[in-house]
């Protein structure tokens, strides 16, 4: 899906995006911890046009499409594929220094919900690195 750092199937999630759209996210490389998707208001308005990757959080988050598919990820167990993105510099010292990369397969070892720093429910995922690729 368009801005979505999450793609969602049936049995899980396939992929995510790490790209710097949430304050909450701590990247240690081989482990980091991921904030799920929703709660912002992506219509923007005539004072402020929309800004699909950085509006507001505005709301809580709900367990609806990528969200679901990580907490059915950490069910099954299957490895999500993650890509990091530019955006996470300065942030990030494992962000690429411009583009997108293919850093491999994580685990979704654990999911909760809680109060992000915008002060509004979030869904936060605990992926640690799955596969035996060097670092």
């Amino acid at each position: 899906p368009t801005v979505a750092g999450i793609h969602a199937g049936p049995e899980g999630a396939y992929s995510i995006a790490l790209s710097g759209g949430y304050d909450d996210n701590i990247d240690l490389g081989e482990c980091f911890t991921y904030t799920g998707e929703g709660g912002r208001d992506l219509k923007g308005t005539s004072a402020k046009p929309k800004n699909l990757r950085t509006a507001p959080q505005s709301k809580d988050q709900c367990a609806s499409r990528g969200n679901a598919a990580l907490v059915k990820s950490v069910e099954t167990g299957f490895p999500v594929r993650v890509i990091r993105g530019y955006k996470l510099a300065p942030f990030s010292t494992y962000a690429p220094e411009e583009g997108y990369r293919y850093d491999g397969l994580y685990k979704v070892e654990k999911w909760w919900y809680a109060t992000g720093s915008s002060g509004f429910k979030v869904y936060k995922f605990a992926l640690k690195r799955a596969d035996e690729a060097p670092p």
